[in-house]
C-alpha cells in the first residue's frame, strides 16, 4: 500500500512546481486536465495524514446489486494505513477477495495508464471534476491481480491444499480462472473531485464494467465505489 499512497511521486513529480507556476492556483480554467489532476494527486500524497470513508457495491449480470460494504480509515505519516470495514457482519475478504483494497485504485491512476479530461468545464469557486479512464490493459490488470491474489490465498491454506481431491479441484478452478481472464474486458472510469484552492481531493468515484466468458457463456458485471477524503490539520 505504501506504493499506492505515494503514487503522486510517480505521476506528479512536477506537481509542486506547477503549483508555484500557476500563482496560488487561481487560474484553474487555464490548466489542462492532466495538470489539474497532478496538482490534486500531489496535494494528497504530500499530506502527512488524511482520513477516508466510502462504500463499494457489486452488481450481478442481471444488473441487481448483490453485495455492498462501507469502509473508513486513515493514512498517517510514512504511508501507514488503517482500514475498517464498517458494514455489520460483513466479511469483506470473503465478499470482495483478500486482494481488494479500497485505495488500490490510486495505484492505477497513473497518467501513463489513463486518459484524463474535465468531466465538465471548471467553474470559478466550484469543485473541479476530472474524468479519468484507465486504458484497457491497466484496467484489466487491476481486476486480474485481485482475482489471482484471492486464488493464491486459497492455495496458501496447506490443510486444504494437502488433500488430493481438494488440490485437484483447486487446480481445475485455477485453469478456469485463467481461461476466463483471457476473455476479460474491463472498462474503468473515475470521477475525481478536488478543491481548486487547495487541490486536496474531495471524492473519488469509480465505475467498472466487466465482460468475460465462463464455461462458454458470456457474463457482464459492474462494480462501483466511492471514496471521500478528509484532510487533517
Amino acid at each position: 500500500m505504501k506504493g499506492a499512497i505515494r503514487f503522486g511521486a510517480a505521476i506528479c513529480g512536477a506537481g509542486w512546481l506547477l503549483l508555484m507556476l500557476t500563482g496560488c492556483m487561481g487560474r484553474v480554467g487555464s490548466l489542462p486536465a492532466d495538470q489539474a489532476f497532478a496538482l490534486s494527486a500531489s496535494a494528497l500524497s504530500g499530506s502527512d495524514s488524511y482520513g477516508f470513508a466510502g462504500e463499494l457495491a457489486l452488481y450481478n449480470p442481471g444488473g441487481k446489486m448483490e453485495t455492498r460494504a462501507a469502509f473508513e480509515g486513515e493514512v498517517s505519516r510514512h504511508g501507514n494505513l488503517k482500514l475498517n470495514w464498517t458494514e455489520p457482519g460483513m466479511d469483506a475478504s470473503r465478499e470482495f477477495g483478500p486482494g481488494y483494497k479500497p485505495l488500490s485504485l490510486l495505484e492505477a491512476l497513473n497518467r501513463r495508464n489513463a486518459s484524463i479530461s474535465y468531466a465538465n468545464p471548471p467553474t470559478p469557486g466550484e469543485p473541479v471534476r476530472i474524468r479519468i479512464r484507465l486504458n484497457e490493459e491497466a484496467a484489466k490488470r487491476r481486476i486480474a491481480d485481485i482475482l489471482r491474489e484471492e486464488m493464491a490465498e486459497v492455495r496458501a491454506d496447506k490443510r486444504l491444499y494437502a488433500a488430493e481431491e481438494a488440490r485437484g479441484a483447486l487446480e481445475a478452478a485455477e485453469r478456469k480462472l485463467e481461461a476466463a481472464l483471457d476473455t476479460l474486458k474491463v472498462d474503468t472510469v473515475v470521477i475525481w473531485t478536488a478543491d481548486p484552492k487547495s487541490w486536496f481531493p474531495g471524492r473519488m468515484s469509480e465505475r467498472t464494467e466487466l465482460t468475460y466468458a465462463w464455461e462458454g457463456k458470456t457474463y457482464r458485471e459492474k462494480r462501483t465505489s466511492e471514496t471521500n477524503f478528509l484532510a487533517k490539520a
